[in-house]
């Protein structure tokens, strides 16, 4: 995990606070302290929590753990001052594991292991989002719909040139407005000249997140793709599934919940974020989606 190589940014009291209130990441400090070094299976076995799970936590802590050239976690000197304060106050063994019927509920609903893959491996990542990208416009393409944001509308004529347009915008919007909004919904912009500062000492790594989120976006986007692939089966089997409007409305509100969902899991897990501020993100882009829907729809 290339992440934990780089050099952390500085938190603030109220962030490291917020990190050992939580009990699996109060239990994975504990853990590491403990072995003192320990790779990522070890540490998923002890814990009992899934693997998407035990990246997007240690992707948030990576003030308090870092990882060396053997791949195997250790605590910081911050870490090692909270785990000897967790220590003094709390046996290991008294920390409850997550509850199973908790986990599943939420790697459904916000799917975390989704994203671990991608922000795990380069080659996932460079693989999956050009992959998510042909499949959705392939759908839409087949069913003779058209994307702009999370509206999707179908397009008679379909013209190409336009469908292009539209699709690429989509992304491009997406990537500029998670980019933006996501530290100021995260509260960590203090000022612009220290965003700015951070930004220009690590150009290479914000392209490498920046690639990295753009391929969580195409996996995030792909449930839009219901409608118009419902459209390409009645076409074929001639049948009447989208000629009931309530049907077809209902399911369109069902594809765009789902992407919201999968969007605000991709930004905890790539920002860093809680789930609460990165699910204000993905709302503000449904908004706005809603908003340029309203004055100027698809069709």
């Amino acid at each position: 995990m290339g992440d934990f190589s780089e050099q952390p940014q500085k938190m603030s009291d109220e962030e490291l606070l917020w990190l050992v209130r939580h009990k699996v990441r109060r239990a994975i400090i504990i853990a590491v302290g403990e072995e003192g070094r320990i790779g990522a299976t070890a540490l998923k076995q002890k814990l009992g929590i899934s693997t998407g799970s035990l990246y997007y936590n240690l992707r948030q802590m990576s003030q308090l753990i870092t990882q060396d050239e053997k791949k195997t976690y250790r605590l910081t000197e911050d870490g090692l001052r909270i785990y000897r304060a967790l220590t003094q106050t709390s046996n290991a063994q008294s920390l409850p594991k997550p509850s199973r019927a908790v986990e599943t509920v939420s790697s459904i609903f916000f799917p975390l292991w989704l994203y671990s893959p991608i922000y795990e491996s380069r080659v996932v990542a460079a693989v999956l989002g050009p992959l998510s990208v042909f499949v959705l416009a392939f759908v839409l393409l087949a069913g003779r719909y058209e994307l702009f944001l999370l509206n999707t509308a179908p397009a008679t004529p379909l013209n190409h040139i336009i469908f292009a347009a539209k699709f690429a915008a989509t992304y491009a919007v997406a990537l500029f407005m998670t980019t933006l909004l996501s530290p100021l919904f995260a509260g960590r912009i203090r000022s612009i000249t220290t965003t700015l500062d951070s930004t220009k000492n690590s150009w290479r790594n914000f392209f490498a997140e920046l690639g990295k989120l753009s391929s969580s976006l195409a996996v995030s986007f792909l449930p839009l793709g219901l409608v118009p692939g419902l459209a390409v089966v009645d076409r074929v089997l001639n049948t009447s599934i989208l000629s009931n409007i309530l049907l077809r409305d209902t399911l369109l509100i069902l594809s765009q919940t789902m992407s919201i969902l999968l969007l605000s899991a991709a930004l905890a897990y790539g920002k860093k974020m809680r789930w609460q501020n990165s699910m204000g993100v993905a709302l503000t882009f449904f908004y706005l989606s809603t908003l340029v829907g309203y004055f100027k729809p698809l069709g």
